[in-house]
């Protein structure tokens, strides 16, 4: 029952993140190395302020995904200073909330093995051999798995659930801010310069 609660309370806000994602360039082959660049630390930033939300009240809890991302970018010479303007934006406060996050960031990885298959037809990011992040390997949804595994076997309350659902949508809307900042510093940036 939680799952299908975090399903139905998030998807909406699900496919309007989508939608604003520098992603899509990558689906549609027509992404710049500079986008490329942009999307990856929209997503550090995201992953790592949730993933260092949630480890303290999930036990064993470590996805990995902001370490992926570290890779690229530093591979990228990306600067990741602009992590220290998010970290206090977004927070948990619970175990319930951790959960309702980590289903946002466990759950992504169905869309990252989708865009690792069209990376290869992105003309400018051939030169790129090695993708840590969207690197299409499948066992990367064993976490998904063991995530959806241990929710289902766990009986919640509705207060639970609603907590859940509550932190769920607020984490969409925290990548969703993280996305819309950190592009438009990118572009004011190319505008100055």
């Amino acid at each position: 029952m939680m799952l299908s609660e975090l399903r139905a309370h998030t998807q909406s806000l699900h496919k309007e993140i989508e939608k604003e994602n520098l992603a899509g360039l990558i689906m549609d082959h027509s992404i710049s190395r500079n986008q490329y660049k942009t999307l990856l630390l929209q997503n550090y930033i995201a992953y790592k302020v949730v993933e260092d939300e949630v480890s303290p009240y999930m036990e064993d809890y470590k996805t990995g995904k902001s370490d992926q991302l570290k890779k690229d970018l530093d591979f990228l010479k990306v600067d990741i200073i602009r992590l220290r303007d998010f970290k206090t934006k977004f927070n948990c406060q619970n175990k319930m909330g951790a959960l309702g996050a980590a289903y946002v960031v466990e759950g992504s990885v169905l869309g990252g093995l989708m865009i690792a298959k069209e990376l290869s037809n992105c003309i400018q990011l051939n030169d790129i051999k090695i993708h840590h992040f969207f690197n299409g390997d499948r066992t990367n949804i064993n976490g998904w798995k063991q995530f959806c595994k241990q929710v289902k076997n766990t009986q919640y309350s509705e207060e639970e659930i609603n907590q859940a659902v509550e932190k769920a949508k607020e984490t969409f809307i925290f990548f969703g801010k993280v996305f819309k900042e950190i592009l438009a510093e990118e572009l004011t940036l190319k505008e100055i310069l």
